[in-house]
């Protein structure tokens, strides 16, 4: 197989750029035009290209396009959007959280699902004007949802509980290199400045965010199709998820979703693409959680 070739840097001045000129730049100059013509094979995970993985420059690189030879040895192929997050008025969050309207939406499985469980996971970039931009991602369990292949069949969070079987289990271990909770991610970053770049002195931000699909988006759950087909058929202008956050008073709880409110929805504003580029370049940073 002939490997594809890697897209030119971004602009040296590519963070100074307002969020709508670096998502129109995203869009039409790198995903659109390595749109697959043919779908790739999902890849069963590669555990051994993972432990491989300089796992430090994913939670530490602030940056929206790879580094250079960047190899995804899990969610390797999925599909991105663009979307916008309105968030409800009264929201006691900060940032990001207030209302974010340039951003690009990474669905994906953890591996393939044939060699395991139907397995959903997200990346989430809400882009800024002139500062790096708010990333999250999320998952609906380290086990996945069996073989129930309906992508918005479950809720989705930055926080899963941990597993014990083996494969997990594994995984985690490696991601306990760089961060002493592996299955947790941090949404600091998210509440420290808003979409225009103006930096929040004193940031509130959740602990954990559910995702909750909404209601009308029902694919087949019996196996034999492929999940990017599936969302080829969702229409701009379609309410992808309500996000939900737990109010403040209930940080570092274990059972924080009965205490979650509505914060805003997730919308689309694109078609969905499966594209080289969102498969191997598109970087979304994941921030270590800390235990405050």
């Amino acid at each position: 197989m002939v490997q594809a070739k890697e897209a030119e840097p971004l602009a040296q001045d590519y963070e100074h750029w307002t969020a709508e000129e670096k998502l129109d730049f995203l869009w039409t100059n790198r995903i659109l035009p390595s749109r697959y013509g043919e779908l790739p094979n999902l890849e069963r995970i590669n555990v051994l290209g993972l432990f491989l993985t300089p796992l430090s420059v994913k939670m530490d690189r602030e940056a929206d396009q790879t580094p250079r030879r960047w190899k995804k040895a899990i969610h390797a192929h999925g599909s991105v959007a663009k979307v916008s997050f309105k968030a409800l008025e009264g929201t006691p969050w900060t940032g990001l959280f207030q209302g974010a309207r340039f951003g690009l939406l990474r669905l994906s499985l953890t591996g393939a699902p044939e060699a395991r469980s139907f397995a959903p996971g997200m990346a989430l970039k809400l882009l800024r004007d002139k500062l790096s931009s708010g990333n999250l991602s999320a998952l609906v369990s380290l086990t996945g949802q069996g073989k129930n292949y309906n992508f918005f069949a479950n809720e989705l969070s930055n926080i899963v509980p941990i597993v014990r079987e083996f494969g997990p289990k594994a995984i985690n271990l490696i991601f306990q290199r760089v961060t002493h909770y592996p299955t947790r991610l941090y949404l600091q970053n998210l509440a420290q400045a808003d979409e225009k770049g103006v930096q929040i002195a004193d940031p509130h931000y959740p602990d954990q965010v559910f995702f909750q699909p909404a209601p009308n988006l029902i694919f087949p759950s019996s196996p034999g199709h492929d999940f990017r087909l599936d969302l080829e058929t969702l229409t701009p202008g379609s309410t992808l998820y309500t996000v939900l956050a737990a109010p403040p008073d209930t940080a570092g709880q274990d059972n924080q979703r009965k205490h979650a409110v509505a914060i805003g929805y997730l919308v689309l504003e694109s078609e969905f693409v499966a594209s080289r580029y969102g498969d191997s370049q598109l970087f979304f940073r994941h921030q270590r959680y800390q235990n405050n």
